[in-house]
């Protein structure tokens, strides 16, 4: 019975992971493309060593591009719970599950070509040193989300 709870959770786990990954964090975006804003900002800004100017301009860039992130978020996260509600039902509708995750998948890849534009804009501000510690954090941040994922491919395996 462990083992089988150890299996379901790794499971859970690996499929969260795997559904979310696509609307994972940019440098210059938070969670599922919300603009930084306060703490993380400020850990980004210290860490690139940015002006107070790169960060204004960065900040406007923000600003003005969450005007369109908030509506393709909050269908995001509607279409989500729709998902979530077709996955959590008494009755297997796996039709249904597959038409609701394309829908899923569809906000999704708005919102990532989203997180490119702002991610474009933002490097045009960067010197070519900043850029390159942009891109170790970036590197970081693949690498943590990597190992999460085989972590949990590894349980599944193991635990057969």
């Amino acid at each position: 019975m462990r083992t089988i709870f150890k299996n379901l959770a790794a499971a859970v786990v690996l499929v969260t992971a795997v559904s979310l990954a696509p609307a994972g964090v940019s440098a210059f975006t938070g969670e599922e493309g919300l603009p930084m804003a306060g703490p993380r900002f400020n850990r980004m800004s210290t860490e690139l060593g940015l002006s107070a100017q790169q960060q204004q301009d960065i900040k406007a860039i923000l600003r003005k591009d969450g005007a369109q992130f908030l509506p393709l978020l909050k269908q995001f996260m509607a279409e989500r719970r729709a998902l979530r509600a077709l996955i959590q039902a008494d009755a297997l509708d796996e039709a249904a599950i597959r038409a609701q995750s394309a829908k899923v998948a569809a906000i999704q890849a708005d919102l990532a070509v989203q997180r490119a534009r702002v991610g474009q804009e933002v490097r045009k501000l960067l010197t070519p040193e900043q850029t390159l510690k942009l891109k170790e954090f970036q590197a970081g941040m693949d690498g943590k989300r990597n190992r999460m994922l085989s972590r949990a491919i590894r349980r599944i395996e193991r635990d057969k």
